[in-house]
């Protein structure tokens, strides 16, 4: 092989590797979620790397309990926990059929369902989640034959392991990898931010937040 070639090939490989994947999990109905989506969304747009996004359903009494309590709901009784998380997992279903036309379109439903809950501050209805499909632009058809599948479930199983194997608990939980270490990577439990993001994607080892910072947050994948 020749010098050039190899060159060409330490080129591609450094464009592989210059790639932050991000893992954001959500409460599918909560506020505070929707807020680091959106920190999400701006970060991907900053950065000169490609970023990949993935947005995450994460359901557990756990994450119920924290939404009554952050959104000051006046009734945290059994019948309204239930209702929540009812209303979630239907939430996190809609959003996995819609995920199976492409993940950008199942963001934007997402946070557009978000909206519109937010907005109503009510229950959970199949006129929302139709109405939020409209906006999102899905394909109508596909989604609620997809909403009514198998593989929806599925998809919401697999989500809730992957929570399991990266030690994840509540919501919202960013996880970040940076693409330096493909096995070491970010857990942020803390309050989200850009400039936080950025922060853990520098390779500045001048300032000495930087690396504080890094080690602060730094988990291994087990």
């Amino acid at each position: 092989m020749t010098k050039k070639n190899n060159l060409l090939l330490g080129e591609y490989s450094m464009v592989l590797n210059n790639v932050i994947e991000i893992f954001l999990f959500v409460n599918p109905l909560g506020a505070k979620s929707y807020e680091a989506e959106e920190i999400i969304e701006v970060f991907s747009k900053e950065r000169d790397e490609k970023v990949k996004v993935r947005f995450i359903p994460l359901l557990n009494f756990n994450s119920v309990k924290r939404q009554l309590l952050d959104e000051k709901y006046h009734s945290t009784s059994i019948e309204n926990r239930n209702r929540l998380y009812t209303d979630s997992f239907n939430a996190s279903l809609a959003y996995a059929a819609a995920s199976m036309q492409g993940k950008k379109k199942a963001r934007k439903f997402l946070m557009v369902l978000q909206e519109m809950i937010m907005e109503s501050q009510g229950f959970l209805t199949k006129s929302i989640v139709i109405a939020a499909a409209k906006k999102a632009k899905l394909d109508l058809e596909m989604f609620e034959e997809d909403l009514m599948s198998d593989i929806a479930k599925s998809a919401f199983t697999k989500d809730q392991k992957l929570a399991e194997e990266m030690a994840v608990n509540d919501t919202p939980s960013c996880i970040l990898f940076n693409g330096v270490d493909a096995e070491c990577g970010y857990r942020i439990e803390t309050t989200l931010s850009t400039k936080l993001l950025h922060g853990l994607c520098s390779d500045d080892t001048i300032a000495q937040e930087i690396p504080e910072t890094k080690n602060k947050f730094r988990f291994q994948m087990v």
